[in-house]
């Protein structure tokens, strides 16, 4: 999967999550970024994305993701590896 399809994708689970049909979203964007971004809707996040593309983040990807654009890096990894 491209890595442009993927980050369209990522973009909508993101407007989804944080329930934001009008969210941009850059890969720099962290959650000091986004008001409904906290702990609860981080992991909601982290679970949708799992959800969507099929994949499994390790604790680690999880807890030491700065930003969106981090998180992405793991999971084109994990897309990779499929």
């Amino acid at each position: 999967m491209e890595r442009s399809a993927v980050w369209e994708r990522v973009s909508e689970i993101c407007r989804d999550v944080f329930n934001n049909r009008d969210l941009t979203i850059t890969e720099g964007t962290t959650a000091a970024d986004i008001a409904e971004w906290d702990s609860l809707t981080h992991l909601s996040l982290i679970d949708e994305l799992e959800r969507q593309f099929h994949v499994t983040f390790t604790l680690d990807e999880v807890s030491e993701s700065k930003d969106l654009g981090e998180l992405m890096e793991a999971l084109m990894k994990h897309i990779k590896e499929k």
